[in-house]
């Protein structure tokens, strides 16, 4: 029987039982079967005792009912205690009874047999002829026999209605692992409808659950990872850290300006070193880039598995609303938490990437996909301080990833999108218009995924705002300084319109 507000996480099991040498699943079976004791009445039987293979101290029990008491002090164990044992006498009643007739022990005087011929002679007449023909039947026991009637089908109703609950209760909670000898009672009237076995065309065969089922025993960590589980943890207390906005934002904001500040250095002084000096010279250089960031992404995903790491990774490689470290803005683009999450950002990068790489070239390349990154970090930051969300983690490199696509879009909006040399019919400004309402409405929205919408949504406006300052860079130099913005996002719309009216010229002649 589960304690209220849930299951208790491991700071409270060690605050319960006064030190960590109690995991969290063994801490919360304990509680739950104490809990089950008290309620049930149970606690005045079997007191403190735990049979099976879990080890529980006496020590450990009582701290566990001090809690639970702690907990719900309304609870009347005398009451329920005097409900156990009544229940507990009748059951006994029944079963020496039982025995003794069975084994022969008990047999009846000949006064008893001749006193129950005659109760059963007159309750068979009862109801009868020759019954109403001693006393009839008055208007009163008619209305009588009507309302135990009615009484009887309102009584069946309840009886059935209670053993769905319990049908039901079996598969919405978990009961005491553990109550002598492992039994769970409050079930035995249940009723379970019997199933046919199927067999299918394919020798595959659909058979009714067992009738009984009992869970395993906790699987206990390793004494080494819950020690570093707990060095990791960077919050002890299960309470938020009473800081102001600024405090968080702030030193977050700093090191935004800072990253910004050095991938423009970056775009502005980059050279690309000769191909005698590469590494890899006979490695186009966009696929030397991607596959250099590849392994960097994986590289960091298989470090993230060593509990070792595991608290560095939680301060630097992981950006939490409720404690952030300024260095997480740019650690948080480098760590995947899931092989699934890894190889979707890893495979759009190289559907994007080898073509921006290709107009931009490296430095600019390596400017965008970083400052797309932190960008987009800081705004799912803010974004999740000013709601008040603080349950949440922002990690994986899918803001860099948006952002080198923004971008690729934004500097070829009429160009065609290609995945794996199939052409998509969609112009490359559609399909940035498509991901970024879709991203937008999702954050404005709040919908309850585990993807960042908000972090994305960064992402996308810092590489399309990089693009867009490229191109209108490429037309100053192209016009000598006279052509202005507006012009230049004139002269891209009538490339589109004529674009299109192209592409209905083609349809009408096909």
């Amino acid at each position: 029987m589960p304690l209220p507000g849930g299951e208790r996480r491991q700071p409270e099991i060690n605050a319960i039982f006064g030190n960590d040498d109690v995991d969290v699943d063994t801490g919360n079976y304990i509680l739950n079967v104490i809990h089950w004791r008290r309620q049930s009445g149970a606690l005045i039987d079997v007191g403190l005792r735990f049979s099976g293979e879990i080890e529980v101290t006496q020590q450990q029990a009582l701290q566990a009912l001090e809690y639970v008491r702690s907990q719900l002090p309304d609870v009347d164990e005398a009451g329920h205690g005097e409900e156990w044992v009544k229940e507990e006498e009748e059951r006994l009643r029944k079963e020496i009874e039982a025995r003794a007739v069975k084994l022969r022990l008990y047999k009846a005087t000949e006064e008893d047999v001749a006193e129950q011929e005659y109760e059963d002679t007159e309750e068979s007449q009862q109801g009868t002829e020759a019954g109403r023909q001693k006393t009839g039947q008055s208007v009163l026991q008619a209305t009588r026999k009507a309302n135990e009637t009615e009484y009887e089908l309102f009584k069946q109703e309840q009886e059935e209605a209670k053993k769905r609950a319990e049908l039901n209760a079996v598969a919405a909670q978990r009961g005491p692992l553990e109550l002598l000898g492992g039994v769970q009672p409050g079930l035995s009237g249940a009723e379970i409808p019997s199933q046919l076995t199927y067999k299918g065309n394919f020798g595959i065969s659909i058979r009714p659950p067992a009738a009984q089922a009992f869970l395993g025993k906790p699987r206990a960590k390793p004494a080494y990872i819950k020690y570093y589980e707990e060095k990791a943890t960077i919050i002890k207390e299960n309470v938020v850290p009473q800081m102001s906005n600024i405090a968080r934002l702030g030193p977050s904001f700093l090191m935004l300006l800072l990253v910004l500040a050095g991938c423009w250095y970056l775009h502005e002084n980059y050279t690309p070193p000769p191909t005698s000096a590469r590494l890899w010279p006979d490695t186009p250089p966009a696929a030397a880039t991607l596959w250099g960031i590849t392994g960097l992404l994986a590289v960091s995903f298989f470090l993230g598995r060593l509990p070792p790491l595991w608290k560095t990774y939680n301060k630097y490689m992981t950006c939490s609303p409720a404690y952030p470290y300024a260095l997480s803005l740019i650690g948080a683009c480098f760590r995947h938490d899931s092989i699934y999450h890894l190889a979707s950002n890893v495979i759009t990068l190289w559907l994007f990437g080898l073509f921006l790489h290709e107009e931009v070239g490296r430095g600019t390349f390596l400017a965008i996909y970083l400052a797309s990154g932190v960008t987009g970090t800081y705004t799912s930051l803010v974004y999740n301080v000013l709601r008040k969300q603080w349950m949440v983690y922002i990690l994986g490199a899918s803001n860099s990833v948006l952002g080198v696509t923004a971008a690729i879009c934004t500097l070829r909006p009429t160009g065609s999108i290609e995945i794996f040399g199939y052409k998509i019919p969609v112009y490359a400004w559609m399909y940035l218009a498509l991901i970024s309402a879709t991203e937008t409405a999702a954050a404005f929205r709040a919908l309850k995924t585990t993807l960042d919408h908000a972090g994305h949504v960064g992402g996308i406006i810092a590489g399309g705002a990089a693009a867009f300052a490229l191109r209108y860079q490429a037309a100053q130099n192209r016009s000598g300084g006279e052509e202005s913005v507006a012009q230049m996002v004139r002269r891209d719309a009538k490339e589109v319109a004529d674009e299109l009216k192209r592409e209905a010229k083609e349809a009408d002649l096909v």
